[in-house]
């Protein structure tokens, strides 16, 4: 659920799985956190040049992650490899392949969607369930109604889909722009209008991508909750920082899913490094600002993880 770093941690370097409950007590001694489902514990090797990781998942133990190479290489099916920039995409790929749902936060540039991209290419043969509010980020912006059928309407709100398979594929086996766009796009993808989710039923061996959930409000977030079968997974995606002028972020359905957090069954990944220009800093300082200016509502802050870690 969150990231705990301990340079002195004594555990360290260990292979494999350990039980929970030392390395709990050590913790809640050392440092006054409770040790909570999917909590990634940061370290060091030691020399103290290379970053090691351990995450607690509920349904083995505390296992080392860093050097796991499913974690270190994504390999995707009829593709190429996927290599994470950082640990915390590491600790983002171990969390897609081993919690039945998963979280990944972060602001943009930080990588959300092409990691829940790769993941999923990579780990089924199936088609892959996608969707996003088809909100705007304004009504100030709208350009009415979009022509074509149900595939070409939704592909223009699933640009990001689009852009991570591009990033992924693109030059390999010859895969162009286009071939992607008309062809591969809808092999791996099935898009589902989220005003049609509603009676659907994400089955065993399936996965559900829900992009910019930050726009989704509580009762669809509950409505998508629902729809996963034993077996299945769910991806969700998103930033409160952008809700921009569509949604309060204290009415999102992203805020009351992290305060219900954490939970045995849904993993939660806040991604830390942004990877594009250096105009993503002034694009944060105008986010930050206007957020400032409005206000986040009846006084309400984000939901602070280390905060919650030492309620529960």
């Amino acid at each position: 659920m969150g990231f705990i770093e301990d340079r002195e941690f004594q555990f360290g370097h260990f292979l494999g799985v350990k039980p929970k409950e030392p390395i709990a007590g050590y913790l809640r001694e050392k440092l006054g956190v409770e040790l909570q489902p999917w909590d990634f514990i940061l370290t060091y090797d030691p020399k103290g040049e290379r970053e090691l990781c351990y995450c607690y998942n509920p349904f083995r133990g505390v296992e080392r992650i860093d050097n796991i190479p499913e974690v270190s290489k994504v390999r995707l099916k009829g593709g190429g490899i996927f290599t994470p920039l950082d640990i915390y995409q590491q600790s983002a790929i171990y969390a897609l392949t081993q919690a039945p749902a998963t979280l990944l936060t972060g602001s943009f540039g930080t990588g959300k969607t092409l990691l829940a991209t790769a993941v999923a290419l990579a780990t089924t043969n199936r088609k892959i369930f996608i969707t996003r509010p088809p909100i705007g980020i304004s009504s100030d912006y709208d350009i009415g109604y979009l022509p074509g059928d149900k595939d070409e309407k939704m592909l223009h709100w699933a640009g990001g889909f689009l852009s991570a398979l591009n990033f992924l594929y693109r030059g390999y086996k010859g895969y162009n722009y286009q071939t992607i766009r008309n062809q591969l796009f809808f092999e791996k993808f099935e898009i589902i209008p989220l005003n049609m989710i509603q009676g659907v039923s994400i089955l065993e061996g399936e996965i559900l991508i829900v992009d910019e959930v930050q726009l989704i409000t509580p009762d669809y977030m509950s409505m998508i909750l629902s729809r996963m079968a034993e077996g299945s997974r769910l991806f969700l995606l998103g930033d409160l920082k952008q809700t921009y002028a569509t949604l309060p972020p204290h009415k999102s359905g992203l805020h009351r899913l992290q305060n219900a957090l954490p939970h045995t069954h849904l993993a939660w990944v806040d991604l830390k490094n942004i990877y594009r220009n250096k105009l993503t800093e002034i694009a944060l300082q105008i986010l930050e600002e206007g957020e400032l200016l409005r206000g986040r509502g009846k006084g309400e802050k984000p939901p602070n993880l280390n905060q919650r870690r030492k309620e529960k």
